[in-house]
């Protein structure tokens, strides 16, 4: 009995030895393994404080360049509104007129042949003698074909009120040279005509009903209804009194 003893703990002992040689054995590569992966972590842990620093700095960055756009944005607007105004003050005293035919002026000079052409449509009522012009030329572009309308006329005054009393009378009349019906408007930006034109359905709405109104400059709509007047810097603020306070009450 007592060598049976002895001899299973010697068993024991060399299974035990075993085993643990054996998990000796498999724990390397795992262990490598391990390493590996944990080394990998740090690599990755390492990257992303990296990452996340270079987002932020660039978080930062963009913030910045969002406000530089927003403000330079705004100065472009700014600047455009200032070109466009000093575009329009330069042309206080010109007036365009259309419809005048081709060849009108039959090789003589376009200041003169406008001047006397003016004075023979308006007449006394509006000048005393032909007026002074500046300038007087067609509008850039090449000559229309037959059947084409002309080019518009851009006529620069010397005396702007000589200017203003000539677009007083166009509005009030109908202005006629050799057949043709002139029409006769003040000249204006490109910038300038588009804003002055998105009046043009309310203005048609308002014409409609009888209701007085004006497009004052640069581009607002003054309106005269029941005895009060009304100023509208869009088109939007004109539609909304149109419809509460004219189309809602019929």
């Amino acid at each position: 009995m007592s060598q049976l003893v002895t001899e299973l703990t010697r068993q024991r002992a060399s299974i035990k030895e075993d085993i643990s040689a054996l998990i000796q054995e498999s724990m390397g590569p795992l262990q490598t393994s391990v390493n590996a992966l944990t080394e990998t972590l740090a690599s990755f842990q390492s990257r992303l404080c990296a990452t996340e620093t270079l987002a932020g700095d660039n978080f930062s960055a963009l913030s910045e360049a969002e406000k530089t756009i927003k403000i330079l944005k705004e100065q472009n607007a700014m600047l455009m509104d200032r070109v466009d105004d000093l575009e329009n003050r330069s042309r206080r005293a010109n007036i365009r007129i259309l419809n005048v035919p081709e060849n009108s002026e039959k090789g003589q000079s376009t200041v003169k042949f406008v001047s006397e052409m003016l004075m023979e449509v308006m007449g006394q009522e509006v000048f005393e003698k032909p007026p002074e012009l500046e300038r007087a030329h067609r509008s850039l572009g090449p000559k229309p074909q037959e059947g084409r309308p002309p080019r518009p006329l851009v006529i620069c005054f010397h005396r702007f009120q000589e200017k203003e009393k000539a677009l007083r009378w166009a509005r009030q009349n109908e202005a006629k040279y050799k057949g043709s019906t002139l029409r006769i408007y003040p000249d204006i930006s490109a910038d300038l005509a588009r804003k002055r034109a998105t009046f043009k359905n309310v203005k048609q709405l308002l014409y409609q009903k009888n209701v007085r109104f004006q497009l004052l400059h640069p581009a607002r709509l003054r309106v005269h209804h029941n005895d009060e007047t009304f100023l509208f810097n869009t088109p939007e603020e004109a539609q909304q009194f149109y419809d509460q306070r004219i189309a809602a009450r019929e």
